[in-house]
């Protein structure tokens, strides 16, 4: 594993307890925390301070990469030099271009090259995807997606820090965009934008983050979907709305539930629907409540999602996340990108 910072603490929980996976390395330019890592699960593993150190000596069957964005174009192609399978957490490029160069370069090595979705295997998102595959919604028509979040309250808007937030060229807003791109793509089953509008600006004035706010409209055959990210806005969340020629589900993954509108609760029935629905959100509030204490927070996810990965990588099968769809959420982020006019 390459990087051991707050995003290693969600892979970790696998490496350390699945039998799919030994741990080896850990390499971070910080001792103390690849220190703190191994010792927060118990690894007796080795530490290197140098990627490429660790690669030769080493020579791992899959390396996560857990760095920087900037950094990760170099540390996917060391480490499938070494004849590694890569998983790499999003965004894994700045750009399509360097993310078809990527897919290209593992294709040349015969390695699987996997960038994290993990939100794809929470609960919630699990359960939307399988009623709209049951028909439940009908044909859908519309994907609204929120995350609502004030990242400015840390390292991406501290300016006492040192340049730049990221190296991305959409700023901050750029390290979180994929979630709610390839969750877009997922839940309609959409590929390429037709079109592509909106706002992509600074709207805080906090140089550091280059982009703190988006807001855009995309356009994909019979299906629309908006696009947000606010720094600016209470409470945090992650609001998720389906509509279909049916019926309509949302949800939210910070405070998972789910709220289905329609068949058979239309029209003189509707309130018995809202009357349901409200037992349904004291159910969640329950829920939600244990899970705190259970930690199965926003990330849970992760594991399943590892699990898959290994099991394509033991077997010799397609991964669960395809070059094609790793594609497809890298162009369109690019599209709404474009959008963005630095401050």
């Amino acid at each position: 594993m390459i990087g051991c910072g707050a995003i290693a603490y969600e892979h970790l929980p696998f490496l350390a307890r699945s039998p799919s996976a030994l741990p080896v390395a850990l390499c971070d330019q910080s001792p103390a925390m690849m220190a703190a890592a191994a010792a927060a699960f118990d690894l007796k593993v080795n530490l290197y301070a140098n990627a490429e150190e660790m690669l030769l000596a080493e020579r791992p069957d899959v390396v996560h990469v857990l760095t920087p964005p900037q950094t990760h174009s170099r540390l996917v192609r060391a480490a499938l030099d070494t004849d590694a399978h890569v998983i790499c957490e999003k965004p894994m490029t700045g750009s399509a271009d360097e993310t078809a160069a990527l897919i290209e370069a593992a294709r040349n090595a015969g390695k699987l090259l996997v960038e994290s979705r993990n939100l794809l295997f929470n609960d919630s998102i699990i359960d939307l995807r399988a009623r709209i595959q049951a028909g439940a919604l009908g044909d859908v028509r519309e994907c609204d997606i929120l995350l609502s979040l004030d990242f400015l309250a840390g390292p991406f808007g501290d300016l006492n820090l040192n340049g730049p937030s990221t190296g991305l060229p959409g700023g901050a807003v750029q390290d979180f965009l994929p979630h709610l791109v390839y969750l877009f793509q997922a839940l309609t089953g959409s590929e390429a934008a037709d079109s592509v509008m909106g706002e992509y600006i600074n709207r805080s004035g906090n140089r550091r983050a280059g982009f703190d706010f988006c807001d855009v409209l995309v356009r994909s055959g019979p299906t629309r979907g908006r696009l947000r990210v606010a720094a600016d806005v209470e409470p945090s969340a992650f609001r998720i709305a389906v509509r279909g020629t049916l019926a309509s589900i949302e949800t939210d993954l910070y405070n998972p539930y789910i709220r289905l509108e329609g068949p058979p609760y239309v029209g003189k029935t509707y309130a018995l629907g809202q009357i349901r629905g409200g037992f349904g959100l004291v159910k969640s509030g329950a829920d939600n409540l244990r899970n705190k204490v259970r930690q199965h927070g926003t990330m849970h996810g992760m594991p399943r999602m590892l699990e898959a990965i290994y099991t394509a990588i033991r077997e010799g099968n397609e991964p669960p996340i395809t070059a094609r769809e790793m594609m497809a959420t890298a162009e369109l982020t690019d599209q709404i990108v474009a959008l963005g006019q630095r401050p």
